[in-house]
């Protein structure tokens, strides 16, 4: 039976240790419920490969935070024959392990076999227990995997668990709650209470299942209940089914054609890990609640909450507009609801549920109106997007270029909304980064290749110094010219400065389509790709010594160490680089061309499909000889989006030797 793109997932590729942070959890895409082991020791997203004990099965997670993790709520430890109704971290099976897309299952040292799966908004666990006179599950209501605030609890008449979570977001900062209703398919059971945790104690005969659910809300226990009842009699095997053929949909989108199938299970993989967040978190009624506490409705689209925007806004929503239109504008659409909600840059005190940040949203607006995909007028928010413009920090080099992008995106959407004069004040705050710009990154020496050297956030001032892709050529003047910025580029691979494995630079294997040889980028992004490369940097210092390995890779080490997939950005900058379609510069509709990892290509579009087709594609066949657009020539690098997204042909001649006459 051939494979379908679903089969090439692999949910244990970066989940070892620090290698990525992301979870094998059992769930839909974009799915609300993401059930999973918590292991011990922990992972930021609950789970390590590494582990060896697991503490329990919780509901909730954030796949692939680079600051400690959150979620972990509601925790599930079947136990048998214990002493204790308590029992500790349980031993497991490695070899019994089994995940794929919507599905996870393991069995436990003392006999227990557990299997997970989940709809949008309500998690199936079902453990089959061996016989005996003290088995029995328990629930940890105050499990968090980072600060836990409260829970309130009460069973209804019908034995239904119902109440409410309250913990502290990554990196604890800010409050979320949540809502649940929680059954047990055992009609006979007793129920210890201890330090926020239920006991549910009961006999088991050999073989016997037991079926936990728990649906979850972020209004209200009564609506939490609605939604574990809106499944009726559903069983977890027809469940498990139908998450399988959502993932299944999901990735038929796109197709690659290729003999390399360790490259198919990355992609694949890649697209599974960036399509887990945000959370789509809209009640069966359609309601919810906003940022601001308040309980809102929608109709006909899908709220979406779980945000890690000033990671995603680089590769992972852009790519998000390409493949998945729709959902595409319903995030979006959700986004510019932040704004009429209170929005803040990290999580407010009134989360409806578990985020991160929200820095750059303006300019993931700007990306998407001019794309054609924002469902909202800019002008009904663009009161509240000057309001924000006002507070951006300029206190250090890493602030100033990055609030100016954010203030060139402002004028940019002046310039859209018909807002001359503001246009031209944020163009002209934008450009006075270049006063930092000279002072700090110009002249570099010794300390620009120092973490945190000027209190940057993350990164060095070599790593930083790229991050004005609205004003390339401006930095290019300040350079000396486009020559001196190639040569500088050239520096800065050559001696091993940049950094795959954070965001601050990650677009600077693309920089090269704005010179006068791309191919620097085919062959460099091939090499990121495919070969051992040496790579020097964490997210917090640079170390003694190189990590040397191949940067991707399909096993639970999958990146290097420290490489966090933050809610998926990693993994799309793998996916954009293997079309050979880069979003170099979100918040305009450029996608930089470089050689795909595969032959053929077929992303089905709304239009007529997108096809990119090469034609000599090989280990050496790295460089682009000859690029066409539905059989007319491109004589450049950069291609816009606004074109290809309604389909065609995009067709690559490829070559072993550089072309060194593009534009």
């Amino acid at each position: 039976m051939e494979k379908q793109n679903v089969d090439y997932v692999d949910p244990f590729i970066c989940t070892g240790s620090d290698h990525g942070q992301t979870d094998p959890a059992a769930a839909v895409p974009f799915g609300m419920v993401k059930p999973a082991p918590d292991t011990y020791p922990l992972g930021h997203s609950g789970y390590d490969y590494d582990a060896i004990e697991i503490l329990g099965f919780s509901n909730t997670r954030f796949s692939g935070v680079g600051c400690r993790g959150v979620g972990g709520n509601l925790r599930v430890l079947p136990y048998v024959g214990s002493n204790s109704p308590y029992p500790e971290p349980q031993p497991f099976k490695k070899d019994s392990e089994k995940a794929h897309a919507g599905f996870y299952a393991v069995e436990l040292e003392n006999g227990i076999q557990c299997q997970l799966t989940a709809s949008r908004l309500v998690a199936f666990h079902k453990y089959t227990f061996p016989e005996s006179e003290a088995s029995g599950l328990t629930l940890d209501m105050s499990s968090s995997l980072s600060k836990f605030y409260n829970e309130v609890h009460q069973f209804r008449a019908d034995g239904i668990l119902t109440g409410e979570v309250s913990g502290a977001n990554v990196c604890d900062k800010g409050k979320y709650t949540f809502y649940y209703a929680l059954s047990i398919n055992m009609e006979n059971y007793n129920i210890e209470e201890e330090d926020g945790k239920l006991s549910f104690s009961f006999k088991t005969f050999a073989d016997q299942e037991v079926e936990l659910r728990c649906a979850l809300s972020t209004v209200s226990p009564q609506n939490a209940l609605q939604n574990l009842q809106h499944l009726g009699t559903k069983q977890f095997d027809e469940v498990k089914e139908e998450t399988r053929r959502e993932w299944a949909d999901l990735l038929s989108v796109v197709d690659v054609v290729g003999e390399n199938e360790e490259h198919k299970t990355l992609f694949y993989t890649h697209l599974y890990h960036l399509l887990q967040t945000p959370f789509q978190v809209q009640d069966k009624d359609g309601s919810f609640k906003g940022s601001d506490g308040e309980t809102y409705y929608t109709s006909g689209r899908s709220q979406y909450h779980g945000w890690s925007i000033w990671d995603t806004f680089r590769t992972k929503l852009p790519l998000l507009s390409l493949l998945y239109p729709k959902q595409y504008s319903d995030i979006v659409n959700s986004i510019g609801k932040l704004y009429r909600q209170g929005k803040a840059d990290w999580a407010t005190q009134t989360e409806p549920f578990i985020t991160v940040r929200t820095e750059h949203s303006s300019i993931v607006l700007l990306d998407a109106h001019k794309k054609g995909l924002l469902p909202i007028s800019l002008k009904t928010i663009y009161l509240q997007l000057q309001e924000e413009a006002g507070q951006l920090p300029f206190e250090t080099p890493d602030n100033v270029l990055e609030s100016s992008y954010d203030l060139w995106a402002l004028s940019q959407i002046a310039m859209e909304i018909g807002q001359t004069r503001d246009y031209r004040k944020y163009r002209a705050q934008a450009r006075q980064y270049k006063k930092t710009w000279k002072e700090k990154f110009l002249i570099m020496d010794e300390a620009s290749d120092v973490m945190h050297g000027d209190g940057l956030y993350e990164g060095t001032l070599w790593q930083y110094r790229w991050l004005v892709p609205y004003d390339i050529k401006g930095i290019q003047r300040l350079m000396g010219g486009k020559k001196k910025f190639e040569e500088q580029l050239d520096y800065f691979f050559q001696n091993e400065l940049f950094n795959i494995g954070n965001q601050p630079d990650i677009q600077v294997p693309y920089l090269y389509a704005y010179t006068d040889s791309p191919w620097k980028t085919q062959e460099l992004v091939n090499r990121l790709l495919t070969k051992e490369t040496n790579n020097w940097y964490g997210t917090h210092k640079k170390w003694e010594t190189p990590s040397t390995r191949k940067i991707f890779k399909a096993t639970p080490h999958g990146y290097i160490k420290e490489m966090d997939d933050d809610a998926g950005t990693m993994s799309a900058w793998f996916v954009c680089s293997a079309l050979g379609l880069y979003p170099v510069f979100p918040g305009s509709t450029d996608l930089v061309v470089t050689t795909p990892l595969f032959k053929n290509i077929i992303i089905k579009t709304v239009g007529e499909p997108l096809q990119i087709m090469t034609n000599g594609l090989s280990e050496k066949n790295i460089f682009i000889k000859q690029l066409s657009w539905n059989g007319s020539p491109i004589n450049s690098s950069i291609i816009d989006f606004n074109l290809i997204a309604e389909g065609g042909v995009l067709r690559i001649e490829l070559g072993n030797t550089p072309q060194t006459n593009w534009d």
